[in-house]
């Protein structure tokens, strides 16, 4: 995870970002929780396997514990949307290749798929892969890998689902809010009393 904070300026920033993106449908393999969900359907930009590859990977990075996960977090359904939206050439090239590569490891380590792993070598691969790409962070995978990260986290900080003062639209852009004040604006939206 990069050492970035998440400030106001950030998150208001991040509203750029933001896209209506549908919810991917998952299906799993038999019933088998060791299993990749597949998603059922391609999305705006990628592929089922790209997709199923993708949410794969953000749910290891930010698995579901007590708190919710990547998947209930849709970080994969609105980076899709955002690759039609926001995301200029370079960025397109970059996750297409991560896949690619990702997948060739897969295949020169395990002699499989990605998505044909058992989840605890997934979890090997890509803890392998993270480490590696914060060691030496001029390698192509590790450029690729590191980008895809950021803006995983970045989506999952910014969603409903993980922040609990999410607010889409706070109103009109006010330029200092005291703490007291922001507090009554997220407790006016959600009903609470202050």
């Amino acid at each position: 995870m990069t050492n970035k904070t998440i400030s106001r300026r950030v998150f208001l920033g991040s509203m750029a970002y933001l896209v209506t993106a549908p919810v991917l449908a998952f299906s799993l393999d038999s019933g088998n929780k060791q299993n990749v969900k597949n998603v059922a359907k391609h999305g705006k930009y990628f592929d089922k396997l790209e997709l199923t590859i993708l949410a794969d990977i953000a749910e290891i990075m930010i698995p579901r514990t007590s708190t919710p996960g990547a998947t209930e977090a849709h970080v994969i359904p609105v980076l899709d949307s955002m690759m039609l939206t926001w995301a200029g050439s370079d960025t397109k090239a970059r996750f297409k290749s991560l896949i690619t590569q990702i997948q060739q490891i897969a295949l020169d380590s395990h002699n499989l798929s990605y998505s044909q792993l058992p989840h605890s070598q997934r979890v090997r691969l890509m803890t392998n892969i993270d480490e590696q790409s914060f060691e030496n962070k001029d390698s192509q995978l590790s450029i690729n890998y590191r980008k895809f990260k950021e803006i995983v986290f970045h989506i999952y900080y910014t969603s409903e689902e993980a922040n609990p003062d999410y607010l889409l639209i706070p109103g009109t852009y006010k330029g200092c809010l005291t703490k007291q004040e922001y507090d009554n604006m997220v407790n006016a939206r959600l009903g609470r009393s202050a």
